[in-house]
């Protein structure tokens, strides 16, 4: 019997360590992988589509060169045959250039400040102030107002929340010992620490991607 736990643990550990040597932590710094990110699972296996790839009038070697290409109503590269595909720069998820990570929301791209299980950003909103009688039927219609709004990734499932208190509250529910620290805070205090719960809760469950 004791034999055979044995072999066991030494299996789950075999296959434990197979595991980390096919991944590398992130860290800051952590050299990604240039290019355009189609969909979120693109950036978590750190495989966009190559800046050498992609077709523009524009130097490649420009430290801002996928910050160009991405003003563009439409991204075109071409495959490994030599093939030539095109896609509408409003539907990609991001890129990544100079060691930093772009997503794309509410139309334009936004640096990704903190990158772990949780990734935080921010970035600009454009609401519309109606003050004429009645409701107006469209919501882009009176004076823009610009604000700067907060955001988290669920690195998991790639979902995007609003970065506040309830949801750094549901992001801790893989921890229970963080979990039920948030919890006992008062509300405000919830608020003034969230940030440093989505560091705590990084620094206990690091990222990883693929070497």
């Amino acid at each position: 019997m004791m034999k055979r736990v044995w072999l066991f643990f030494i299996l789950l550990l075999s296959l434990r360590l197979a595991g980390q040597t096919d991944s590398v932590q992130y860290v800051q710094g952590f050299a990604f992988n240039e290019g355009i990110y189609l969909t979120y699972q693109d950036f978590l296996a750190n495989t966009p589509l190559p800046k050498k790839n992609i077709i523009f009038n524009g130097d490649t070697s420009r430290l801002d060169f996928l910050k160009q290409v991405v003003t563009k109503n439409m991204i075109v590269t071409k495959d490994s045959t030599g093939n030539t595909l095109s896609y509408k720069t409003a539907s990609i998820w991001g890129y990544s250039e100079n060691k930093t990570v772009y997503i794309q929301w509410n139309l334009s791209f936004n640096r990704v400040t903190v990158i772990g299980s949780i990734c935080h950003f921010a970035a600009t909103i454009t609401n519309y102030m109606y003050t004429g009688p009645g409701t107006y039927p469209t919501q882009q219609y009176g004076t823009p107002v610009e604000s700067l709004q907060q955001y988290v990734i669920d690195a998991k499932t790639g979902t995007v929340y609003n970065f506040n208190s309830e949801s750094i509250e549901f992001l801790l529910r893989n921890d229970v010992a963080l979990l039920t620290e948030y919890q006992k805070l008062k509300r405000k205090q919830k608020k003034d620490q969230a940030f440093i719960y989505l560091r705590k809760y990084n620094e206990k469950h690091p990222l990883y991607f693929p070497k």
